[in-house]
């Protein structure tokens, strides 16, 4: 594995992938595969050699096995003379003995060369697919998730299909190439020795091998169900003791056990019924392999009296035929596995086709000298690829550069679409998104979204530590630059009392911190940067009173000197900022400062009106800064604009 490059530079353009073969009407039901070279479309010139290796070592390891009843043959009738000439005869078995030893030093070799680089090789080549294809995915537009991937089944892909994948390209395939040989040198020694013999035994090796094919795939199946129920078992136990306290409060213990032992039952069901089949398969199996066995050397008997061969050919010839029949059943397993990873490299092979056969994605584009932070919406039409429903509609306004520019309206009226698109998630259906005065499409995207920091409601952190996830905002950051982003962000406390600091791991989605530290570390992460532009999507609309508090003194101290949007509910994060603008239906219906639009009276005073009749009617559903601005009168008691406001409040309370 060490010699496996994860690299992106080693994924070039050029590389060519193997078409998933299109299935035909007539066949569209049929899952589509790659050719049998095609699972080794990623391996390099390592590979290569490991495989043809491998392919000699496996090849070698079946042959040894006829060869090997050869020999024996061979000793079997020294043996046999060994009365009339026992000093030849020993002889000859010394010399017999000592073969095998050699033949036993080549199987080892062999067979550990075969399965040794067929495995490298396999893990090599899995690697390196599945990092293909997660840089694919990663090179998707946005829309892809929202449309396709749900089908594409994104994470079953790039751990159960390379899982098959690896499965085929590894120890299957020498295994399969192990018995193919030993089936076509077993054949030929068997007709080269005793023709009659082999043909014999060619009428009767299919009845055997049927009945042993049978055998595996009806134990297969069962074996499967038998899992499956046995899983179900575990998902009732589980789900009980996951949940014992509220089956100790409803004194659910009886009906808890009563749902574990139907679920053991028919587990049970499953293990009889795979008792029988096993038993009836083994008898049967065994009871015509004797028959056979009976039958061959009833013939051999007959061949040996008429002198056209001898007890060690006839013997050498019926055992190889039938170990070579029994090594092409055998075969048959592993070769269901290649043609199961078929078909799972065709799912992995056309996502990094499809990639490959795009235009540039990140690299292409202009890098500006140097930016200002001025956004402006030109007649902006917009529609979500996956919904019909027009979300824009001729939508126009500026953002100037270091200005604060807070965007407001009902849920569903296209405020964190805006996010979103300046982001370039998304692209306008019509019109133009300028940044400085340039076209957003024209800018090459990884450099735009450098310039970007993003804080969202919930704050997405991974499950690695507080340190890695605050540098995961900017390539190549170092430790002091990590610091002072949690200083400016008002983490750098709450860190240094961790036992682990820096190194705290925060758990699966920042479990192991609360919804205020994780919003300071992504605060962090993102004016890790220095970006000239700042969208906060509801950024504390999450966060009870106290954390909303340590939050927004954080982002206060932070959007100084940046371009910075606001998609918010609350006025600790909208009433001081220097625009304000009002969505309804994808269109700007107000804009203007806070006090402005509440003297207007107008849509925003009115979100206002709502969300303070709200709070006074069940002040529980919000802490005491209530969404769009005001939680009650109270607030304002001690400003300097008091009877301003509290005369627009009672005016855009007041009934009728």
């Amino acid at each position: 594995m060490d010699n496996v490059e994860f690299s992106s530079k080693n994924i070039s353009k050029h590389d060519e992938f193997p078409e998933a073969e299109q299935p035909s009407e007539s066949t569209s039901h049929k899952k589509e595969t790659v050719s049998f070279f095609g699972l080794f479309s990623v391996a390099d010139k390592i590979d290569y050699f490991l495989m043809f290796a491998g392919s000699i070592g496996a090849c070698i390891q079946g042959a040894v096995l006829p060869v090997f009843f050869v020999l024996f043959g061979r000793m079997i009738d020294s043996l046999g003379n060994l009365s009339s000439d026992p000093q030849r005869s020993s002889s000859e078995v010394s010399k017999y003995a000592l073969y095998l030893l050699y033949l036993g030093l080549v199987v080892w070799l062999s067979a550990w060369t075969g399965v040794a680089c067929w495995m490298q090789t396999g893990e090599r080549q899995t690697a390196r697919l599945r990092l293909k294809y997660l840089q694919s995915v990663l090179r998707k537009n946005i829309d892809f998730f929202d449309i396709e991937a749900g089908d594409k089944n994104i994470i079953y892909h790039i751990s159960n299909d390379a899982m098959l994948v690896q499965d085929a390209i590894g120890d299957k395939i020498s295994h399969s190439l192990c018995y193919l040989s030993q089936f076509i040198v077993g054949f030929a020694i068997g007709f080269t020795l005793v023709w009659q013999l082999t043909l014999l035994t060619v009428a009767i090796v299919p009845l055997i091998a049927i009945a042993g094919g049978t055998y595996t795939i009806i134990m297969s199946t069962l074996s499967k169900k038998s899992e499956a129920a046995y899983a179900e078992a575990g998902k009732v136990a589980e789900e009980v003791i996951s949940h014992v306290r509220t089956v100790y409060s409803f004194v659910g213990e009886e009906n808890a056990v009563e749902a574990y032992s139907k679920s053991l039952g028919n587990a049970l069901k499953l293990a009889k019924k795979t008792g029988i089949a096993k038993g009836v398969g083994i008898g049967l199996t065994y009871g015509l392999l004797f028959c056979a066995w009976a039958l061959l050397l009833w013939y051999a008997s007959i061949l040996v009296r008429h002198g056209d061969t001898d007890g060690g050919k006839a013997f050498t010839t019926i055992i190889n035929v039938i170990y070579s029949g029994f090594a092409l059943g055998q075969a048959a397993p592993n070769l269901a596995a290649i043609a199961k990873g078929r078909a799972a490299a065709a799912s992995i092979l056309s996502m990094v086709k499809e990639d490959f056969n795009s235009s540039k994605y990140l690299e292409d584009g202009i890098v500006l000298p140097r930016v200002e932070g001025n956004i402006e919406f030109c007649k902006v039409c917009f529609a979500y690829p996956s919904r019909p429903t027009t979300v824009f509609e001729d939508l126009s306004f500026s953002v100037c550069a270091g200005k604060t520019f807070a965007v407001v309206g009902p849920s569903g009226s296209g405020k964190s679409t805006i996010i979103s698109m300046i982001q370039r998630f998304y692209d306008p259906t019509s019109g133009n998104i300028l940044l400085d005065g340039h076209d957003l499409k024209k800018l090459q995207l990884k450099w735009l979204r450098s310039q970007i920091g993003l804080v969202s409601q919930e704050p997405a952190l991974f499950a690695r530590s507080i340190a890695e996830n605050i540098m995961f905002g900017k390539e190549g950051a170092n430790v002091d630059e990590m610091i002072n982003a949690a200083k400016a962000a008002n983490a750098h406390s709450f860190v240094q009392h961790l036992p682990d600091g820096y190194q705290t791991q925060v758990g699966e989605g920042g479990t192991q911190l609360s919804g205020g530290q994780k919003q300071r570390v992504a605060i962090a992460r993102a004016i890790l940067r220095d970006p000239k532009i700042l969208l906060l999507d509801e950024a504390t609309s999450a966060l009870d009173a106290e954390s909303e508090l340590i939050v927004q003194q954080a982002l206060n101290s932070v959007i100084s000197n940046r371009t910075t949007i606001i998609v918010a509910h609350r006025l600790s994060t909208i009433r001081d900022v220097d625009t304000i603008v009002v969505l309804k239906n994808g269109e700007v219906v107000e804009r203007g400062t806070h006090s402005e639009l509440m003297i207007k009276g107008g849509e925003y005073a009115s979100l206002v009106s709502l969300q303070v009749s709200e709070h006074n009617t069940n002040p529980s559903l919000g802490n005491n800064n209530t969404t769009f601005g005001l939680s009650s009168t109270q607030e304002y008691s001690n400003t300097e604009n008091h009877q301003e406001f509290k005369a627009i409040i009672e005016g855009v309370l007041q009934p009728g």
